[in-house]
């Protein structure tokens, strides 16, 4: 699985809607830039909020709109803080809100754009460098699932945005909800004995 999105019906609807424009067109990658932003978005906070103590209020206090930590910009930040991810990872998702921001507020914005600030922001998306495969959604080794070719500004951006939401969802994983604990590999394997099977091709997009 290479899109490790929420398993509610709205992920599978964005994910789709991603996918199935011509992102050769710039509506279209308006559209992508948009809703994958929207997804990281989602993925960030609730990566956030199940490091923090199940109190549902001072979370909101924290986290919603309007509230001290109620950008994605700082929450990255505070992930990194707990080490959730390295300055590299944190760098990226940066880059990927602010281009998201770029596509929000420009009209004729595409990936094809001369603007200084996109393409900075663009070339700074190295997830996908010295990597050949994609991380299991899970935990332990990577897949045997080849991440694609990166030729395009477009692609360099759908495929940073996948290896984000991976990053994201393995700590989500690797973590007791609502505690910095990290969990064992015996743990792991007991909550999610299936990790090492062969993963059916219907699985595998």
């Amino acid at each position: 699985m290479t899109w490790a999105i929420f398993p509610e019906d709205k992920y599978r609807r964005a994910v789709i809607e991603l996918l199935s424009g011509n992102l050769e067109n710039p509506s279209a990658q308006r559209s992508a830039a948009i809703i994958g932003g929207a997804l990281l978005e989602d993925a960030v906070e609730r990566t956030l909020r199940e490091r923090l103590l199940n109190n549902e209020v001072l979370a909101n206090n924290l986290l919603d709109f309007d509230k001290p930590l109620g950008n994605t910009g700082p929450q990255i930040n505070l992930l990194h803080l707990l080490g959730a991810f390295d300055e590299k990872t944190r760098s990226v998702l940066q880059r990927l809100v602010r281009i998201r921001n770029y596509f929000a507020h420009h009209i004729d914005a595409s990936f094809a754009s001369s603007d200084e600030i996109l393409t900075i922001n663009l070339k700074r998306l190295t997830l996908h460098e010295n990597k050949t495969h994609y991380p299991h959604h899970l935990f332990g080794p990577d897949t045997d699932l080849a991440i694609e070719p990166v030729n395009t500004p477009q692609e360099r951006f759908i495929v940073n945005l996948k290896l984000a939401l991976l990053i994201l969802m393995r700590d989500r994983i690797s973590h007791e909800p609502h505690t910095n604990r990290p969990l064992t590999e015996a743990e792991l394997l007991a909550k999610y004995p299936q990790r090492y099977e062969k993963e059916p091709l219907t699985g595998r997009n």
